[in-house]
């Protein structure tokens, strides 16, 4: 008589725990790796619309304004003429999701794009010229006040080029803002000296933007 073999009987998965709960892991892990890419793509193309945004804030609209500026400052024969520059939003991409603002001071062009989620997009560009956020009536004031002149052609400043550069460099470090739906007023003017040294400087120009 033949000795007949024992068959193990072999495991199935519905019998085996183990193997359902590695089973449902790896369904897991595959859920949550899905998860996470996907994710990731969002993230990535927002992060994209947003430098498109910041390229625009900054490349466009900032620099559509310091060019205004600094036109007007490179301009040697229309001083006094007052211009104006407007904000055209609507030609750009940013909509009603976001608030969009303007701030000058005597060194720099800032803009700034607040979504409504809180997120901020910022963009600064130098300025070329001397510029003064004030304007010209504000000026000769100040000038007054702290020099006893006005610095008109008729009524000349007597003191160092120095110090009056230093008194307005003061005056203009603080940032105003520019309200993006009304005119932006843009003016070159001279402010004229009687220098207590001879320097050769007789006169200082400024831009003034309000």
């Amino acid at each position: 008589m033949g000795v007949s073999k024992l068959k193990t009987p072999q495991k199935s998965i519905f019998y085996d725990q183990s193997g359902w709960i590695d089973f449902t892991l790896s369904k897991i892990a595959m859920i949550i790796a899905s998860v996470i890419i996907i994710a990731a793509v969002f993230q990535l193309a927002a992060d994209f619309k947003d430098m498109g945004y910041e390229n625009e804030l900054g490349g466009v609209i900032a620099l559509d304004l310091k060019s205004a500026v600094d036109n007007v400052g490179s301009d040697t024969f229309d001083a006094g003429v007052v211009r104006t520059y407007s904000f055209d939003m609507e030609r750009f991409s940013f909509d009603n999701r976001f608030e969009i603002n303007a701030y000058i001071s005597g060194e720099y062009v800032r803009m700034t794009a607040t979504a409504n989620d809180g997120r901020i997009i910022h963009a600064i560009k130098p300025l070329t010229f001397r510029v003064l956020p004030f304007n010209e009536s504000t000026l000769r004031s100040e000038l007054v006040d702290r020099f006893g002149h006005d610095g008109t052609v008729d009524d000349p400043i007597t003191s160092d080029y120095t110090m009056i550069v230093d008194f307005l460099s003061q005056m203009s470090a603080n940032e105003i803002i520019l309200n993006t739906s009304m005119p932006v007023y843009i003016q070159k003017t001279f402010i004229y000296t009687i220098p207590i040294i001879d320097t050769g400087v007789n006169k200082i120009d400024y831009v003034l933007v309000h």
